[in-house]
């Protein structure tokens, strides 16, 4: 089962049905039975008005009873129909699984209970082998993520961005530099923040090497 794609995983979906209870089936059983019988009366007037030897009054008597019989039996089938979808509907049951955990769930030993995310060991989303496969907990699927080449690479890009000495700038490349060595010295971002006179945000994003990528910190 190839299944379908989501956020890059492969994904399966399928509709699966719970018993009908027994009153339900019952029923349904009933007005099956009294369609069939329906229709077998509505052939046989339709063989009797076929008849060569029917007579034209006898026809007409057979074709108005035919009409009513007709009438009934589309009504009937209407409302068997209608109660039937409902059954159905009722009894439909939607599931969804990514085939990834499917594979972690029942061929890799069971994890740990911190341990509820599956990862891509070669960060290949649609390499579903269980080799492939590794359970891992929040803080393991952060570091495992800045493994990821498309991360290292976008981290690369990043780093190439050239920031310049501007009027309206409150950093310096001299003062990103200290503040980088503060950062790598534990100092905390909110009095960071104070200290240099920009917002808490701006500082996580030089932490994170998302501004001022190309500078390095302070020896």
């Amino acid at each position: 089962m190839q299944g379908s794609m989501i956020n890059g995983y492969r994904i399966i979906r399928v509709r699966l049905f719970r018993q009908r209870d027994e009153k339900t089936a019952l029923h349904l059983q009933s007005m099956q039975a009294e369609l069939a019988s329906e229709l077998k009366k509505i052939k046989g007037l339709q063989k009797l008005i076929d008849k060569k030897t029917t007579t034209p009054i006898e026809k007409r008597s057979l074709q108005a009873e035919l009409d009513i019989a007709t009438a009934a039996f589309k009504k009937n089938k209407s409302i068997y129909t209608t109660q039937f979808n409902q059954d159905v509907k009722k009894r439909t049951v939607y599931y969804a699984a990514l085939i990834h955990r499917l594979v972690a769930e029942y061929f890799l030993p069971a994890p740990a209970p911190e341990q509820t995310i599956v990862t891509h060991l070669d960060h290949d989303k649609l390499n579903n082998k269980v080799s492939n496969l590794k359970w891992i907990t929040e803080v393991e699927k952060n570091d495992h993520q800045k493994t990821s080449p498309l991360v290292i690479a976008e981290k690369e890009k990043r780093k190439q961005r050239v920031f310049y000495q501007a009027a309206n700038y409150k950093l310096t490349v001299t003062k990103v530099m200290f503040l980088k060595k503060l950062l790598n010295e534990g100092k905390p971002v909110r009095n960071l923040a104070k200290q240099f006179k920009v917002t808490e945000a701006q500082i996580m994003k030089i932490k994170k090497e998302e501004s001022w990528g190309s500078v390095e910190a302070a020896k």
